[in-house]
């Protein structure tokens, strides 16, 4: 098995992910772009919360920066975990796309929530934060339809499952409308 993503540097990924070998690919570089942007909007809410002029909740600040953490855990297994999913052919193959899809519209709620407490300087890294968790969610979405399309189209599983994405999307949606 080939190192973990995560302790290899950035260059010896993006390397490994421009071969032909089928993972890593869609999905575990969405959720690594994910995880990347909660690190961002970790950094936002760090320097929004150190400020002398802050105005705003340090214990929320503390609270959100946590629960960015606790959200870019699950992105970084998600990560490993759907390599190993697609290289055993399981349905974790599509389960794990979905919870990357929750992981990052989490996120948006975080940079959502954390919008009020950052200063005018630092804004527009929460607004790379949320487009690239945007991306990561969308990015995910063609491989979970691929995986989808690959079942029976009776299948109870398949049906369950784009249930779930469907409202995902709706979720996604409209933080999309959000300034």
């Amino acid at each position: 098995m080939p190192e973990s993503i995560w302790t290899s540097s950035l260059a010896a990924y993006r390397e490994r992910l421009a071969t032909i070998e089928s993972v890593p690919a869609g999905v575990s570089t969405s959720a690594v772009c994910a995880a990347f942007a909660l690190g961002l909007l970790i950094k936002v809410l760090a320097i929004a919360s150190r400020r002398r002029d802050f105005k705003g909740d340090r214990a929320l600040a503390a609270s959100l920066m946590n629960d960015a953490r606790r959200e870019a855990a699950i992105l970084s297994n998600c990560a490993e975990e759907d390599i190993v999913a697609f290289r055993e052919r399981s349905r974790d193959a599509i389960e794990v796309p979905l919870k990357v899809v929750r992981a990052a519209i989490a996120g948006l709620s975080l940079c959502d929530q954390a919008q009020p407490l950052v200063h005018a300087a630092i804004a527009p890294d929460l607004a790379a934060a949320k487009t690239l968790l945007t991306a990561g969610a969308r990015a995910t979405f063609f491989s979970l339809q691929a995986n989808l399309d690959q079942l029976p189209a009776d299948d109870p599983f398949r049906e369950n499952i784009t249930g779930q994405a469907l409202e995902l999307q709706k979720k996604l949606s409209a933080h999309g409308r959000n300034p």
